[in-house]
């Protein structure tokens, strides 16, 4: 059960095949194992921190101006999440953004208490975004086809929404790690996912996606928001291009 006494999802239909030819296979499943398996302990370890807001919000729709790589963004401080780069702007390596599901809005006096929401239903929404530097680094619906699928400790269970939930090994006493995924007209979702034993910690999920401009976005949710994964990424993506400053015409 969750911190506000609703059922906590669990991961309980294996996705087709990845393709690789067979004489192939072993030695780069072997690879990605080890590496794999380093991921899940970093991963793992990256959940217990997700409910860790910063010291203060602002509740300022006043935009700064930042700049990510070479993309240059104005972004409300109402949004922002450190306090230094709301008062500094200008350039940084990684923004940290905190909006509520589904308005996409930023801190408020009046929706204050949702912020503060450490429950498996809250409404806030993390997202990091960090300038793609290479082509090397892969979102969640690349690590779903090229690692966590040699990864999997089981057959998947059917999940919200018609998802599937690919269970990966890790710390049972820690919680349960799984991926949330589908492929729908062609497009793939895949959110890295995390149910803790401590009851005290909300059930969260991850997924990254790539965004024009160069841009690349984490964005971390409650798994109660799951059931609204074709729409997740249109969100974030509008709210993405709405700090881009519209040329003067």
């Amino acid at each position: 059960m969750g911190t506000d006494g609703s059922a906590r999802m669990m991961p309980l239909t294996l996705p087709g095949g990845t393709g690789i030819e067979a004489r192939h296979f072993t030695s780069m499943v072997f690879a990605l194992a080890l590496a794999g398996t380093a991921l899940v302990a970093h991963t793992v370890g990256s959940w217990l921190t997700y409910t860790r807001g910063p010291t203060g919000w602002s509740d300022s729709r006043e935009r700064v101006p930042v700049t990510l790589g070479t993309t240059e963004l104005k972004v409300p401080a109402n949004m922002m999440r450190r306090v230094e780069e709301r008062v500094a702007g200008g350039p940084v390596d990684r923004l940290s953004l905190a909006v509520l599901w589904p308005s996409m809005e930023g801190y408020s006096e009046i929706n204050a208490r949702a912020f503060a929401d450490p429950s498996d239903t809250s409404a806030v929404i993390l997202v990091a975004l960090e300038p793609t530097l290479t082509a090397d680094i892969m979102d969640t619906s690349e690590r779903l086809t090229q690692v966590w699928l040699s990864l999997a400790s089981g057959d998947p269970l059917p999940g919200p929404a018609g998802l599937a939930l690919l269970p990966l090994p890790g710390d049972p006493a820690s919680g349960t790690d799984f991926v949330a995924h589908r492929s729908d007209q062609g497009r793939l979702f895949a959110a890295r996912c995390f149910t803790p034993r401590d009851k005290a910690l909300a059930a969260t999920c991850e997924r990254s996606i790539r965004l024009g401009d160069g841009l690349f976005a984490t964005y971390r949710f409650r798994q109660a928001q799951l059931e609204h994964w074709q729409k997740l990424d249109e969100g974030v993506a509008t709210l993405v291009a709405g700090l881009t400053p519209k040329p003067a015409s």
